[in-house]
């Protein structure tokens, strides 16, 4: 008898767009590479070819039902986004391996350094003026310039009025050496345009001015104007670019070019200031001369002009208050594709159903994701909370030498708490908030840790950066927050906590995983080196730039970054959906019904109806198992009617044994078909031991 065939049904599913067909899949590309053997070495060439897919299904033209026709726009069917992406055609390399053309010219790239260290044009004669020099006259270059022909005195001079911080060099009938500018005569004035002669000049303190600059630490001889009409000296060396390192009698200055330099630097590799600045004094003479010793300067000046910048981006000089008017986090980098009422939301946001099907007036569309985490490296008015109200929340409400429980399992961050963070230390490490879909730090969300990774201390964090947004008028006057573990660290909790804490198990979520604080530590570790011997004032604004900027590089790469994973989900979501009707229509119709039922009245009321994806049959497990016939070997001894095939073997243990033997087996057989064709004597070693203890 021939069994019934079962029932094809049709399972609703959440996102409007999943009605309609999936997009046709992408051409395939071809990457072919030819290898070409010939006298002056290997040759390699690369060739990329598309093929299109077969049987690829191809998008209706028209909707199929009228329930889609809102998905037309672009914007509102992410399939339709997939024509939008811009094709790029793959880039075609030259093949070649450049090392090997290289091997052959190095005797000329050691000739041409050579030959730099001699002049290039006549010894005796100005590349300016063609005037012949004497026997005492001396003729120079620049090495900063591109023009690096030999002039003379007064022509060097010059040509440097609008370049005063090169350092120069003499020829000295036999070699170059160094040579400032201030010893040939050269001197900076400032309040005037280079053409224009100051009628009251004041020289700096001693005639001596050093200034900071991307070429090295030089030391110039400056004249501040003196004029009735002059402003105060550090308004004159700003004028001029240059960052002083005091308001009163300046005698250090920094060009504003090594700052962003540096800036950028410790952006990108998270070099410290000790080791820039000691770089820059190499730079300027590395054969162990002394150098005038600015560090302090340096550091005092880069602070500032972290601060300025900050507020000059924020557009506080546009602002009638100025600096002083500026409110909590207003200086934070917002993401963009985060929810701001004001701004990127509709106006009657606040109206969307969650009944309807159209996706633009879903609610879960302007849900706000934050992920919470902590950072034991870095110890010790953007994204920091004001000291004073979280230093006070923390006396009244929190006990320190309290120690924190674990409802769950015994987790490392909770049990070590008192203990972790070691003495001596004002701060055992950072917590913070970030938008969990975009990795991007929230304003007003980074607290110091006291001892380890403590509830109540996240809390002040969590709701200053919600309550004290500048826009928290917009948002409702009631919150719906929906506590979620992160993916990673889900499984380590116990089962409960996997059902009612999953991502997965969230409707509205997507593949959000919770995980971008561990993504964003990984980028500021590397400045708890420099950030931990800091004072606190420093510290606050080092992490604050590099919180900054690691939101601005965010914003920058978002247009694309969004662009491929939402490409990547369409490609994906007609894959899940083709898995999950599979999937449904191998089960029997009226469970798949049934269970559907319990999802969405969960899903509407998840605190009066039970979580329907706990599972009400115990799981059986081989450990579980091994206890139970261990319990049954005990009880059996305890009553004098064990059977035991060994002095201290028992049938349940011999079962298990055998089972661990068979898989060691399993083992066995699969690293042997992994050892190719030609192990090692250590491999060949290994596997025979093995083999002799299964024997």
């Amino acid at each position: 008898m021939r069994r019934p065939k079962r029932p094809i049904i049709e399972v609703e599913s959440y996102a409007e767009w999943e009605n309609v067909p999936p997009p046709a899949p992408p051409p395939s590309l071809h990457h072919h590479t030819d290898f070409v053997t010939h006298n002056q070495g290997v040759r390699v060439r690369n060739s990329v070819y598309r093929a299109q897919a077969p049987n690829a299904p191809s998008a209706p033209t028209e909707p199929p039902t009228s329930e889609v026709e809102a998905q037309n726009h672009p914007f509102e069917n992410p399939a339709n986004l997939v024509q939008l992406i811009p094709e790029v055609s793959p880039r075609r390399t030259a093949g070649d391996v450049p090392l090997l053309a290289w091997r052959a010219e190095r005797d000329l790239f050691i000739e041409e350094f050579l030959r730099l260290e001699a002049p290039l044009n006549n010894f005796n004669e100005c590349a300016s003026c063609a005037q012949q020099v004497t026997e005492n006259e001396d003729l120079y270059r620049c090495p900063q310039c591109f023009d690096d022909r030999l002039f003379c005195c007064p022509c060097i001079v010059k040509r440097h009025c609008d370049s005063p911080f090169h350092q120069v060099q003499r020829w000295n009938k036999m070699f170059f050496e160094p040579c400032t500018l201030r010893s040939l005569g050269l001197c900076i004035q400032l309040g005037h345009a280079l053409s224009d002669a100051c009628a009251s000049p004041i020289p700096a303190y001693n005639d001596t001015f050093v200034v900071i600059t991307s070429h090295g630490v030089v030391t110039v001889s400056l004249d501040f104007c003196n004029c009735s009409k002059a402003v105060s000296h550090d308004v004159q060396l700003l004028r001029a670019r240059l960052f002083p390192a005091t308001t009163l009698d300046p005698r250090t200055a920094a060009t504003f070019e090594v700052l962003r330099l540096f800036q950028l630097l410790t952006f990108g590799s998270k070099v410290s200031g000790y080791e820039f600045y000691h770089a820059l004094s190499r730079l300027t003479n590395n054969t162990g001369q002394t150098v005038p010793d600015r560090y302090s300067a340096f550091m005092r000046i880069v602070r500032q002009w972290r601060h300025v910048k900050l507020m000059k981006r924020l557009g506080r000089g546009h602002h009638p208050t100025g600096v002083a008017g500026t409110a909590q986090g207003e200086c934070a980098v917002l993401c963009p594709a985060c929810s701001h009422p004001g701004k990127n939301l509709p106006q009657d946001w606040e109206k969307a159903n969650a009944s309807t099907r159209r996706v633009a007036s879903s609610p879960w569309i302007y849900a706000l994701f934050l992920a919470i985490d902590a950072n034991f490296r870095l110890k010790r008015l953007a994204y920091f909370v004001q000291e004073v109200p979280y230093k006070q929340f923390l006396k009244d409400r929190l006990d320190v030498g309290q120690e924190d429980t674990s409802t769950c399992n015994n987790y490392d961050a909770v049990k070590s708490a008192s203990i972790r963070g070691g003495k001596g230390t004002t701060a055992s490490g950072v917590g913070t908030i970030e938008c969990s879909r975009h990795d991007m730090k929230h304003p007003i969300s980074v607290g110091d840790l006291q001892k380890g990774e403590r509830y109540d201390m996240a809390r002040p964090p969590t709701w200053l950066s919600l309550m004290t947004s500048p826009l928290v008028e917009e948002y409702p006057n009631t919150l719906n927050v929906t506590y979620l573990v992160p993916k990673f660290h889900l499984y380590a909790h116990r089962t409960s906590c996997q059902i009612n804490y999953s991502f997965n198990l969230t409707r509205g979520v997507g593949q959000t995983d919770g995980e971008s604080p561990e993504r964003g530590w990984a980028a500021m570790n590397p400045v708890a080196s420099s950030t931990k011997e800091m004072g606190p004032g420093s510290r606050r604004d080092t992490l604050n730039d590099h919180f900054g900027d690691y939101n601005w590089r965010k914003v920058t790469s978002l247009h694309t970054t969004l662009l491929t994973k939402v490409q990547e989900a369409v490609e994906m979501q007609a894959e899940h959906i083709r898995n999950f009707l599979d999937l449904s229509n191998s089960l029997p119709a009226a469970s798949v019904i049934s269970f559907s039922k319990l999802i969405h009245k969960w899903e509407a009321s998840k605190s009066k109806v039970n979580n329907p994806f706990e599972a009400t049959v115990p799981v059986i497990s081989a450990a579980k198992v091994r206890l139970q016939l261990a319990q049954e070997d005990a009880e059996a001894i305890a009553r004098g009617e064990a059977l035991e095939t060994h002095d201290t073997v028992t049938p349940s243990l011999l079962i298990v044994q055998g089972l661990e033997l068979e898989e060691q087996q399993d083992q066995l057989r699969i690293d042997v078909g992994t050892l190719g064709a030609h192990p090692t004597a250590t491999q060949v070693t290994r596997i025979t031991e093995r083999q002799n203890r299964l024997t």
